[in-house]
């Protein structure tokens, strides 16, 4: 009789495993759209409560990412990648109209201008 504890564990490979928590809704959709780019299926969990800040804990009002566990590599290199880019990539002030955007928008938040080489 083999000892239960020396077995391997089976997970099955389309249950969802959290791979990340964002700092908000917005990461956390940035980053959802990274993983669907690369045929990845994702959720969020957690975005929607948010609002709720102060009437339930914290922890469980973060934006959290889930992937298969059968794509949790894959997402991980993903978001390494992310994360190095992400340290890397500067902010930028939008030539129309000067407002400040961080380096993950591609378009001023503000006026909805192109992010150009001149800005960066």
């Amino acid at each position: 009789m083999q000892n239960s504890a020396n077995q391997n564990i089976q997970i099955n490979p389309f249950q969802w495993v959290t791979i990340y928590r964002a700092a908000n809704s917005l990461e956390a959709n940035i980053i959802k759209g990274l993983m669907q780019s690369e045929n990845i299926a994702c959720q969020i969990k957690g975005d929607m409560l948010q609002g709720a800040v102060g009437e339930i804990p914290y922890e469980q009002t973060q934006a959290c990412l889930q992937v298969y566990a059968i794509k949790e590599r894959h997402a991980r290199q993903i978001l390494v990648n992310y994360q190095q880019v992400k340290q890397s990539a500067p902010d930028w002030v939008c030539p129309n109209c000067n407002e400040h955007n961080g380096s993950a928008f591609e378009f001023c938040w503000s006026c909805e201008t192109l992010r150009n080489d001149k800005s960066k």
